[in-house]
């Protein structure tokens, strides 16, 4: 798996995505709630945002810890008022994405 992103302009760039949007699904141990392709502010190649994919699993941490496992990415996981947020993220063809999901975070501390 490619570690650096590639900036693809226009339709080559959307084409890339959905093409890793693709794989990404079609490899996932669970299947995401729902697929995004656009840009984030943390994916740079130099002054450009190329576009990227994002997979949302609705309310489910082990999901995206699967996912992470598959792709042999890591998870973080930081509390955001009363949620919280478990993502993981890498680049696979040059095309960043990113997996993520909110919990509620009263729920985590009695599971805990």
């Amino acid at each position: 798996m490619a570690t650096e992103i590639t900036f693809r302009p226009g339709i080559e760039g959307l084409m890339a995505a959905l093409a890793v949007a693709e794989q990404l699904a079609a490899e996932s141990p669970t299947v995401p709630s729902s697929v995004r392709i656009d840009e984030h502010s943390g994916w740079f190649v130099d002054q450009a945002r190329p576009l990227g994919v994002h997979m949302y699993f609705h309310r489910d941490e082990a999901a995206v810890q699967s996912f992470a496992g598959r792709f042999g990415a890591e998870t973080t996981s930081i509390v955001d008022g009363p949620d919280v947020l478990t993502s993981t993220a890498g680049v696979l063809n040059g095309v960043p994405f990113r997996a993520w999901t909110l919990t509620d975070a009263a729920a985590t501390a009695v599971a805990a």
